[in-house]
C-alpha cells in the first residue's frame, strides 16, 4: 500500500475539527499500525486466494476431463447404435434386392420354360406331321 501523506492528513483534520496534530502524534503511530496489520492480511488474502484460485483451476480441469470423457462415450454409443440401424437398414435392403432377383429370375425361368415348351411341341409337331407326309408319299 502507499505510504500515508501525514502532511495531508494534517491539514485535514486542522480543516474539518479544528484540532493541530503534528506528524509524531501517536494518532498517526495508531493509522500507521492499523495501516500495516492491513497490508499483513490483504497480504494473507491474496495468497489464499491464489491458492484456492489453483485449487479452483484443478477442480475445472478435472472437471473438464470427465465431461470430456462422459460426452465421449456418449458420442460412441450413438455411433454404435447409428451403426446397428444401418446395419439392419443394408441387411432387410439386401433382402429384398434377393427377393426381387428371386422373382425376376423365377419370371424368367417361367417364360423361358413356356418358349421353349412350345418350340418343342412345334417341332415335334412338325417331324410328326413330316413323317406322315413321307410315309403317305413315299411308302
Amino acid at each position: 500500500m502507499a505510504a500515508l501523506n501525514t502532511k495531508r492528513l494534517v491539514g485535514e483534520v486542522a480543516s474539518r475539527y479544528k484540532i493541530r496534530l503534528d506528524e509524531n502524534d501517536p494518532a498517526f503511530v495508531v493509522v500507521q499500525l492499523a495501516q500495516i496489520a492491513l497490508e499483513e492480511s490483504s497480504r494473507e488474502l491474496i495468497e489464499r486466494l491464489a491458492v484456492e484460485r489453483r485449487e479452483f483451476e484443478a477442480m475445472v480441469q478435472k472437471l473438464q476431463s470427465r465431461v470430456g470423457r462422459h460426452i465421449a462415450r456418449e458420442f460412441n454409443e450413438g455411433a454404435v447404435a447409428l451403426r446397428r440401424g444401418l446395419e439392419g437398414d443394408i441387411t432387410a435392403a439386401g433382402l429384398k434386392a434377393a427377393e426381387l432377383v428371386e422373382k425376376v429370375h423365377r419370371a424368367h425361368t417361367r417364360s423361358t420354360l413356356i418358349r421353349w415348351l412350345c418350340v418343342g411341341i412345334t417341332s415335334g409337331l412338325s417331324l410328326f406331321g413330316l413323317g406322315v407326309w413321307v410315309g403317305a408319299h413315299f411308302l
